[in-house]
């Protein structure tokens, strides 16, 4: 399976995040090729960090989850090829535009939005889907 991966999805696999830990797993089985905006990056090291700032991981661990997050194989896109129509979709939708980068390199890929988030899930339901609907398709 090909898809566009939101930075919750990877973080909570690599955070080992329950209760959602088993859907990731089952998720990350079956993708061949993911995809994302290139600032998932600087979400997901964010993300660790707070985790380290908060005592979930000690910072050596952090560092081992960045490594593991970069041999998942993530193409990165640029923003700047997105940002024009992301931001469009935000003024539109009221999402953030963090958020409706990942939306528009999916519309642009044709190709499903696996995420978490429920604001875009609810207010992009053709093309964001939680994890699990996609890993058992």
């Amino acid at each position: 399976m090909t898809a566009v991966v939101d930075t919750n999805v990877v973080a909570y696999y690599l955070l080992g995040t329950a209760p959602f830990l088993d859907e990731v797993r089952q998720f990350w089985r079956t993708v061949e090729q993911a995809w994302a905006p290139d600032h998932w990056e600087a979400e997901l090291a964010n993300a660790v960090w707070m985790a380290v700032r908060t005592g979930v991981l000690a910072a050596d661990e952090g560092h081992q989850k960045l490594d593991l997050a970069a041999r998942l194989g993530i193409q990165s896109v640029p923003n700047r090829s997105l940002w024009q129509p992301a931001l469009t979709r935000a003024i539109d939708s009221g999402a953030a535009v963090y958020d409706t980068l990942f939306v528009e390199l999916a519309v642009q890929r044709k190709l499903p939005l696996a995420t978490f988030d429920g604001n875009i899930l609810k207010k992009f339901p053709d093309i964001a889907k939680r994890p699990i609907s996609l890993s058992s398709n």
